[in-house]
């Protein structure tokens, strides 16, 4: 008998040590109405893609480094997830009302739906054109009444969880504070005064906040988009201040206020990537990161995008192309020899890019029987090919219609090093580069460049 109970206290401490042991999570769940075979957990560093199967079901071990918020995507539907090392969660939705319908069971239950109910009650409640064309103190107040409702509904979730509890807290805060930060640019755009400032003061309630604090940056997207909206408003005051470029300002701001390492690095990284162009600051702007003890793995990846960049400059023979064309045949830039060429470098699911339309067509229409070719190329997927053919029957598009021939990895775009859409581009009569990142057709820049050339 004794035994008996020796064995079984010794398999109760090995169950309880193999349960504490426990730092994996399964994910798994259902998905209705899905056209993709992938979903993806993401947040930093951590990549996860499951596969989905034929009838919508997945399940997949996470190990997840930290603790915290991560994304979950869906094609292009995004939601935020929470995860804790060794917790379950099961995820039930339908694609076709992604945000309405998505439901979570599991040891994470309580946290993930109260997410859910807290993503669709900041849909309902908060009006962003509404919110950021009011005054300064209508905004403040408005602001800080959503803040209250946004404290309610974490009270009233009812949550056990003290990590989370606290988690979120913060995240609210730093979510409160990006509002903030964002104020003085979004209300020039909603309300259309450009020369909009906001009171001395105003920025006063935020001069205790930490925008340097790099452990909360390596596990907070908040904090994230907190710091990058506060370092980008003071960037954009310093280059309207002095005159100075703004990637430069930017990069500056960050080299000066926070110490070397992950969170500096990855914003100048970030940066980088996608706004390093061929202009007059290229040169001092890779300086500037090269000189910031970069992490040698991001560092190679800028020099490679500085190398390729560096040859798009003002005068320099321009990539070529050679495209389906949408009326028949190809395309090729030679075709075109002889005329000043403004390219628009989209696809049909780009929100931005469809916003610019009108536009376009309102410019070619102005400059119609002039010396400009107007030439938009679609970097779609192939199976979104007779997408393509309808959206330019339907929206009536004009000017040469061609269809890249390897979506993002077509020649054309990787030599333009083009990483986000729209993008455009303006060629000069012998097939030289007048401006490799040209304005869009909605700036006010756009009619002075045309006429510099014609």
């Amino acid at each position: 008998m004794k035994k008996l109970l020796l064995a079984t206290l010794l398999l109760s401490i090995f169950s309880c040590s193999e349960k504490e042991m426990k730092t994996d999570s399964v994910v798994n769940g259902t998905i209705n109405n899905t056209t993709e075979d992938t979903l993806r957990i993401r947040s930093g560093e951590f990549t996860k893609n499951i596969k989905i199967a034929d009838d919508g079901s997945f399940a997949d071990t996470l190990a997840i480094v930290n603790n915290g918020y991560y994304n979950l995507y869906v094609g292009r539907e995004r939601t935020a997830v929470y995860l804790e090392k060794g917790k379950d969660l099961s995820i039930s939705l339908d694609a076709d009302e992604f945000d309405e319908s998505i439901t979570y069971s599991g040891d994470l239950s309580q946290e993930n739906n109260y997410l859910a109910k807290k993503y669709l009650a900041t849909e309902e409640t908060l009006d962003i054109p509404k919110l950021y064309s009011a005054s300064e103190n209508d905004f403040m107040t408005a602001l800080n009444r959503f803040k209250k409702k946004e404290d309610s509904l974490l009270m009233a979730s009812d949550i056990k969880n003290k990590a989370f509890l606290a988690t979120e807290k913060k995240e609210l805060e730093y979510e409160y504070i990006s509002k903030i930060e964002r104020f003085e640019n979004y209300h020039k755009y909603y309300s259309e005064a450009k020369d909009f400032k906001v009171s001395e003061d105003f920025y006063n309630p935020l001069q205790n906040t930490d925008f340097a604090d790099t452990t909360a940056y390596r596990n907070s997207s908040a904090y994230q988009q907190m710091i990058e909206t506060h370092y980008s408003r003071l960037a954009e005051a310093s280059s309207n201040e002095n005159d100075t470029d703004y990637s430069l300002a930017f990069l500056k701001e960050l080299d000066a206020s926070l110490p070397d390492g992950y969170a500096k690095d990855k914003l100048m990284f970030n940066y980088l990537q996608y706004s390093l162009q061929a202009n007059e600051s290229m040169e001092q702007a890779y300086a500037i990161y090269k000189n910031s003890n970069p992490n040698p793995e991001n560092l190679k990846k800028i020099t490679d995008r500085y190398n390729t960049v560096k040859v798009l400059t003002k005068g320099s023979p321009s990539p070529t192309f050679n495209y389906e064309n949408n009326k028949g045949g190809t395309t090729s830039l030679a075709d075109l020899k002889g005329k000043n060429v403004y390219i628009d470098v989209w696809a049909t699911w780009c929100g931005p890019c469809i916003r610019e339309i009108p536009h376009l067509k309102e410019i070619e229409e102005e400059y119609s029987g002039k010396d400009m070719e107007f030439v938009s190329i679609s970097i779609d997927v192939q199976k979104d090919h007779t997408k393509w053919k309808k959206m330019i029957e339907a929206k009536e598009l004009g000017g040469t219609q061609l269809f890249a021939d390897n979506n993002w990895k077509s020649k054309f775009v990787t030599d333009y090093a083009i990483l986000g859409i729209p993008r455009f581009i303006l060629i000069d009569k012998e097939g030289n580069i007048v401006s490799a990142n040209a304005p869009r057709p909605s700036s006010d820049e756009i009619r002075p460049l045309f006429d510099s050339v014609l």
